[in-house]
């Protein structure tokens, strides 16, 4: 298995991860999730296993250190210069849970968040998963102001342990 930036070409998997991952009211629409695909693909990544995706985690560079709604809309770039990055979704595929893949996939956006020269890493996770995010140094912040998808949404934040100027 390998971790690398994601294309264009995993557009279905990707998709057909999110359907069975997330509800539909939690599920990013496809037309989103290729404009991250195409335009986003130095902070978007998946983990590969021989053609098929293991799983994928989609960040989006951000001026703000929490995760607002408009971010799953999102289908251009923006302009501003973006100090942090926001996981919009982190989503593993039924046949390699409990391998490690999250843990991964994780690892590998902090580096680029600390390559890159972001401050942090932002996210939004329901309560259930407070304790495992925790366990990867993200910082519980308390209840979101993000209503996506009409959920109770809980804001993490990882600090950049070492970051520069983002330019």
């Amino acid at each position: 298995m390998k971790i690398r930036h994601a294309r264009l070409a995993d557009l279905e998997q990707v998709h057909q991860i999110e359907q069975a991952n997330f509800s539909p009211e939690e599920q990013i629409a496809k037309d989103v999730l290729r404009f991250y695909l195409e335009q986003e693909t130095m902070t978007c990544l998946v983990m590969e296993d021989d053609g098929n995706l293991a799983g994928y985690i989609l960040a989006l560079p951000t001026v703000h250190a929490t995760v607002t709604d408009d971010l799953f809309e999102r289908k251009k770039k923006v302009e501003a210069s973006c100090s942090h990055l926001a996981i919009v979704s982190l989503s593993v595929a039924e046949d390699y849970k409990g391998q490690g893949v999250g843990t991964l996939l994780l690892a590998a956006i902090k580096e680029i968040a600390v390559q890159g020269g972001y401050e942090g890493i932002s996210l939004t996770c329901k309560d259930y998963l407070l304790s495992y995010y925790s366990m990867y140094q993200f910082e519980d912040l308390g209840v979101s102001e993000s209503q996506f998808g009409g959920m109770v949404w809980y804001d993490m934040y990882w600090r950049n342990p070492s970051p520069s100027r983002h330019a």
